[in-house]
């Protein structure tokens, strides 16, 4: 069927035609047999269920192959529908990487985790201009990929997969931010697609047995 699936309408069609005759043929054949066998003594009084006999052979032989040519384009649809998402989800790969992987992106994420104060309270007035800009990127580049996850636009599991080690550690010092601003503000959907991202992060590092905490290191890259 892979095979077939890729000959052009007209020669499916072709094929379709000529199975139906085969089958056809097949069928006459063995009724033929059977006036041999059983002799034509009673030809006369039998025509008409012969005649009818026929008449079904040739409605089946068409609608097998009638139904071979709709297998074969459904089949056709099924794996166009499959390329098609499957160039769509690369797309968005392409999209976010070149997103996240800015040396901007990631140096505010390293401006997060360096900096930013475990108290919300306290680093928010002591926020300055350049880690309110750090955190904002951060946080809008979070909300636009939770965002395209939350309304299934793209797929989840392998972005997750690839994000969740540096969405956690980011998060373990911005979720604090987020729910502290949230409450201060009486909105409780402040970044909410961040939050729907983080917590999917979370869960799949949990998953794998992987820490969601911040390990400090000398010297990181």
């Amino acid at each position: 069927m892979r095979q077939i699936q890729d000959y052009p309408p007209g020669k499916i069609i072709l094929i379709a035609g000529i199975a139906s005759i085969i089958f056809f043929v097949i069928w006459v054949g063995l009724i033929t047999l059977g006036f041999l066998i059983f002799g034509f003594a009673n030809f006369q009084s039998n025509f008409w269920a012969a005649l009818e006999g026929l008449s079904s052979a040739a409605t089946l032989a068409t609608v097998l192959g009638g139904g071979f040519v709709v297998l074969a384009q459904l089949v056709e649809s099924i794996d166009s529908r499959k390329t098609q998402i499957a160039a769509h989800n690369l797309e968005a790969y392409n999209s976010i990487f070149d997103k996240m992987m800015t040396d901007q992106n990631i140096a505010a994420r390293r401006w997060i985790y360096i900096n930013l104060p475990p108290d919300p309270q306290l680093g928010l007035e002591s926020l300055g201009d350049e880690g309110r800009r750090h955190v904002k990127l951060v946080l809008n580049s979070f909300d636009q990929l939770g965002f395209l996850l939350q309304q299934d636009l793209i797929s989840s599991d392998a972005i997750i997969e690839w994000v969740s080690p540096f969405v956690v550690k980011v998060w373990a010092r911005l979720g604090p931010y987020v729910d502290y601003e949230a409450e201060r503000r009486n909105e409780p959907d402040y970044y909410e697609a961040a939050r729907f991202l983080a917590d999917r992060c979370i869960e799949q590092r949990q998953s794998e047995g992987y820490a969601t905490t911040i390990t400090e290191v000398d010297h990181a890259l």
